[in-house]
This record gives C-alpha cells, structure tokens and sequence, in this order.
C-alpha cells in the first residue's frame, strides 16, 4: 500500500541537502559528480511515536540494491537453458533433467485446453474469420464478424454484423456461447484461424462466459496448437539461429507440462498472461518455435504419473530458488544479461513503497542459503517513524520493483557488478579508441560514445574530442571533453553533458538526461 508522505519534522537543525539535488547542481555547474556522490548520504531527526527523537533517512539518500537473475527463480532457467545448448551442447532432455529433479518424460494423449483471454476481460467477443465461421448453428460468411455477449443462463446472445462495425445482417440468442472455425481439426491454415475485430488471431474455437456478473472470453484449442502461440513469447525465437535451439525445445516440454497440470477456473483451465503462461494466439507464431513445439510433440514431465507444473523464469543468476523442484547450480546462466544487476532507489522511494512514514533502517532479515551472498532473501524488515513492516523476499521484489528476490541492499552508491560475454577463443580484447576514432569493430560503444553519437558526434553541439575517456575520482563514474562541452557518466545519472549552455539546447526544460 502507498501511503501519503507526512510532514517532516527537525530536531534543533535543518534536513541535509539531498544527493539528486547537489548532483544535479554539480552537472549543471560543470562540477564533477564524484566530489560530491555521498555528500546526500546521511540522517535527518524526525520525532518518534513516543516524542524522542530517532534517527530518519534524507529521502533522497540512495540505496544501491545488487541482484542477481531476473524472475522468481523456479524451476527451468530460460538464459541458463540457452547457456547449456549454445555454449555447452545440451540437449534438451539434459536440460529439462537438470531443472526438474524427480521427474519423467511420458506422452501426453492429444487434448484440448481452454484458455482465458484477460484483455478481454469485462468484454463481449467481436470475431471473423478470412474463410468464414459458425456460431448459432449458422454460417457465417468471410467478410462477416461475429459479436457475442454471455447470458446468465450459460448461452449467449449473438449479433453477425457486415464487417465488423457494419450494417447487422442477424441477431438471435444461442445456448452455445462459441464461435467455431470452418474445420474444428488441429493443425489448421492461418485463412481458418478466427479473428478478434481490430486484435489477434487465435487456433481453435473462441466463446464467452461469466464469471459471477462479469463477462470472460475464452479460447479452446488443441493442446499443440496452443504451444505455438506460447513458446515464441515466453522465449527467444532467434535462439534458434546462434545454437539455441535445444533451449527452446525444452521450453516447449515445460511449457507443455506445465498447461497440462493447470486447472483455474470453471469455465477455463488456463489464462493467457504472467499469471499463467503467457500467450499470444497464432499471431504470434514463429517456424522457429513451431519446429520445437512439433519436435517434442506430446513430451510431458510427469511425477507418478500427472503432469507437473514446471516453473520456469527468464534468469536464475546461478542457482535456481528451489520449491515444487530441488535447487541446483545453474551453470548456463553465467552469460546472461540479467544473471548480475544493479538498481538505485531512494530513502523516499522504499519508505513509500512500504507506508512506514520516513525511513530509518531497512535490513535483511534471513536468506535461504543457496549461491552467492547467502542466497534469496526470505525476510527483510523495513523501519520507518511510523511502523515497522517485515515481508518476504518476493515482497520485497514487488513492491520495489526489483529484478529478483535474489539481492542485498546497501545505503549509498555501489559499482554495478559486471558480467561480460566472454570473447571468442584466441580473442585478444582491443585497445580503447583514439580521441576522435570510432571504437574498434566489434566492440560496443560506452555510454559516454552512445551520448556523443546521439547529439550528433562532430557534427553535433560538442564539436570534437579533446581528450580520451577517463575515470573520475574514486571511479564514481567517467568522462570525456569536447570543444564546446564534456560528457559525464555516472551508474545513476547516466551520460549527461555538464556544459550548462549545450544542457539548456540538448535537454530543454528537463535538466537530466533521458
């Protein structure tokens, strides 16, 4: 719950002038951020509960929290899955081994699933199709649409419209609430697929329900069908191109088991979000992803028979978080993008996100042991002038917006952890460019470069570089001169240009970078 900031209140002395405030000045002014990054960092007196006078956070004092992965860590490894194809050639059955512990691959009998479209939630079903479809017990022709509204009976009303906003050809009340294509079989060509009016295409049948007073639509489709649409959105299709595709064919065996063991609702087993698995119909379909749906066709993980609910997410950061599947090591994971990371929040920002009032202290309290730093957080407690919350690691991570539950907090700024690709065998790293030159071939710019290009390099406002890039004090971050300016980057500004004159034209009316 947000709660609305209180009024501060001081003992004897005024609150010390944030960090954001004398950094943004220092940019302004020409100043290099590293002689005054920490000049924020400190404590205002704000009055306890009882009257005494407790130490409180500046709300603008940051917090540097480091992680690792991104997700909830369950299960398969998305990155870690690619890892061990592409760079260790794993199969994927060795894959889908390795995370799901305690388990075996049996074949599914072919089936349906019925899917809940939450987009659509509170909404009527308007639909078409390029090669007709049926509803009613009535054909209706490409180049109509179908507009359904779910009645209280379990039927529905139907309206068949020229178009799918023209003149009304048709209306009447069915007690079959679906919408079906011209051929119910599997497998069929995108011309039968059906059409949601000014949204996407979808495999199979698509009705209408209610759930207590509120309307639901609803897809049914053969179970394989329904992977195609999932596989290329909960993965990376391109994969498939730079030695991944092994990863996406153990995608597609947990994505499988995992829609096989679900059960939600009444009127559907599944829905099409985070929440669930997420899917995005035969729109979304690539022959990339189609090829390891195909490829697996029917391999389902099973315990003692029944399929499992196999978790998956995007990073581990090297251990996966443990659970319905024993916690392992994930030594795919290593060249992930998100297996290291870093964000800054301020003191206002996490004493808001948890309604403490003015922050005090914010502390972890437990972890469950597993990987580096001591592993997940399970417990952190948050203490403000008003009230102390504790909450979970998973807490944590939704209510700051964190990447993981996978972190430690620390007040005032901190590099971020770096985790670089390693280079082709025999590969020598190159030098840094020359002032003036371009960076090497195939070595990706800085920030600092990123910025220069953006207002347009020598052409631009800052004319050309008078120096090479080079490191502030104490490595708070790096900088680089102009002619007419200097670029300054720092892990929580970013690259900015500290001359105030090109800030005002580069920047109008924001005074921080974009």
């Amino acid at each position: 719950m947000v709660m609305t900031r209180r009024k501060k209140f001081t003992a004897r002395r005024a609150p010390r002038v944030g960090w954001a405030h004398l950094a943004f000045r220092a940019l302004t002014l020409g100043v290099a951020p590293a002689l005054v990054v920490g000049a924020g960092v400190g404590v205002v007196a704000a009055r306890g509960s009882g009257g005494d006078v407790v130490a409180a956070v500046a709300a603008d004092t940051p917090f540097t929290v480091s992680g690792h992965g991104h997700g909830h860590g369950r299960g398969m490894g998305q990155w870690g899955a690619y890892g061990y194809a592409a760079e260790q050639g794993w199969g994927a059955e060795r894959i889908i081994g390795h995370y799901y512990g305690g388990t075996a691959l049996e074949q599914l009998p072919p089936r349906g699933i019925t899917v809940r479209l939450m987009g659509l939630d509170g909404q009527g079903l308007n639909v078409t199709s390029d090669a007709g479809l049926t509803v009613a017990d009535r054909p209706v022709a490409p180049g109509e649409a179908a507009h359904l509204t779910a009645m209280p009976d379990g039927g529905a009303s139907v309206t068949v419209t020229k178009g799918c906003d023209g003149e009304v050809l048709w209306q009447g009340v069915t007690a079959n609430p679906w919408v079906d294509p011209v051929n119910l079989g599997a497998d069929r060509p995108a011309l039968e697929h059906l059409k949601l009016c000014g949204g996407n295409s979808f495999r199979g049948s698509l009705g209408v329900a209610l759930e207590g007073a509120e309307p639901r639509v609803v897809n049914h489709v053969d179970l394989e069908d329904y992977l195609l649409g999932v596989v290329p959105v909960e993965s990376r299709p391109e994969w498939a191109d730079t030695g991944g595709a092994e990863a996406l064919r153990a995608q597609a065996i947990a994505a499988r088991s995992y829609a096989a063991s679900e059960g939600r609702y009444g009127y559907a087993e599944t829905c099409d979000t985070q929440a669930c698995q997420v899917y995005g119909g035969s729109t979304a379909e690539d022959s990339r992803t189609t090829e390891a749906v195909r490829s697996t066709a029917g391999n389902t993980l099973v315990r003692d028979g029944v399929p499992v609910p196999a978790e998956f997410s995007a990073s581990t950061g090297g251990f996966t978080a443990g659970g319905e599947f024993a916690a392992v090591e994930d030594g795919g994971d290593a060249s992930a993008p998100v297996h290291n990371w870093t964000q800054t929040l301020t003191a206002g920002e996490i004493a808001e996100a948890f309604g403490v009032g003015e922050l005090q202290t914010v502390t972890v309290t437990s972890r469950n042991g597993l990987g580096a730093d001591g592993g997940r957080v399970t417990g952190m407690r948050v203490v403000g002038a008003d009230k102390t919350v504790d909450v979970t690691g998973d807490d944590a991570r939704t209510a700051l917006g964190l990447k993981s539950d996978w972190f430690t907090i620390v007040e005032g700024l901190t590099p971020a952890p770096s985790t670089p690709a390693a280079p082709p065998t025999g590969a020598e790293q190159a030098p840094p460019a020359a002032p003036g030159e371009p960076a090497p071939e195939g070595v990706a710019p800085s920030e600092i470069e990123k910025k220069y290009a953006e207002l347009g390099g020598e052409n631009g406002v800052l004319g050309k570089p008078i120096g090479p890039e080079l490191s502030m004090p104490d490595e708070a971050g790096r900088f680089r001169m102009y002619t007419r300016g200097t670029i300054v980057w720092t892990p929580i500004t970013g690259a900015q240009v500290i001359d105030a004159s090109v800030l005002e034209s580069a920047l109008p009316g924001t005074g921080s970078a974009g």
